[in-house]
């Protein structure tokens, strides 16, 4: 049985909890998309632990949940960060889009059949990445497009952050937290580097809240 994807989801959910505190202290934008980011990071890894064949197995309701929440938490992020750094109606827009990716993705995802012919390997990693790939692209094109667009504007937005202000050096750590899950299987394979993208994000969030604090 593999457990990473359990403490993955042990650490998000503690994660979700934190920032929405924040959020009901502080009421920012960025900070209510983030928490429903960190809230999907948190269920689609708890999903991948159900799926463990010695907990609850494959099937089209626990992969369904995983797979709309684990592709779209990205373009959240992307979306929370746009409004943390520019407070425009570019976010607004870029919101809106992932919005209507994610529901593009859970439609398309509903009237289309769960893939049969996969062969298992037996490596919960492997198995999941075989069953995204066994979709048509017809699915599979809302999801690449809502995390590959959500990490790139991730990456850029908090790169930017930190060169308009090198104060805000935990931004780093959330570039960090969005380029662990573009490396695919490099270097901890696919649920290590999910559990390093959230321990990533986790320490660039405490890191904000002590920059906050010398900052207010």
């Amino acid at each position: 049985m593999n457990f990473i994807p359990i403490i993955t989801s042990v650490i998000s959910f503690l994660f979700f909890a934190l920032i929405l505190i924040q959020f009901i202290k502080r009421r920012k934008i960025h900070q209510a998309v983030w928490t429903i980011a960190i809230l999907f990071f948190g269920i689609s890894t708890l999903m991948e632990f159900l799926m463990n064949p010695d907990v609850l197995g494959f099937n089209i309701v626990l992969f369904s949940l995983f797979y709309v929440t684990a592709s779209s938490l990205v373009g959240f992020l992307g979306a929370g960060q746009l409004y943390l750094v520019f407070k425009n109606k570019l976010s607004h827009i870029f919101l809106v889009f992932v919005i209507v990716f994610t529901i593009g993705l859970i439609f398309t995802l509903v009237f289309t059949p769960f893939p049969s012919s996969i062969t298992f390997v037996g490596e919960l990693g492997t198995d999941i990445r075989a069953i995204s790939e066994g979709y048509p692209i017809s699915v599979r094109i809302w999801a690449i497009i809502l995390a590959s667009v959500g990490g790139v504007v991730l990456i850029i937005g908090s790169l930017y952050s930190f060169i308009r202000d090198r104060t805000r050096y935990y931004a780093l750590f959330f570039t960090l937290g969005a380029v662990f899950p573009m490396l695919r299987n490099i270097p901890f394979g696919y649920l290590g580097n999910e559990l390093a993208s959230v321990i990533s994000f986790f320490i660039g969030f405490l890191l904000s809240l002590y920059h906050l604090k010398k900052n207010p």
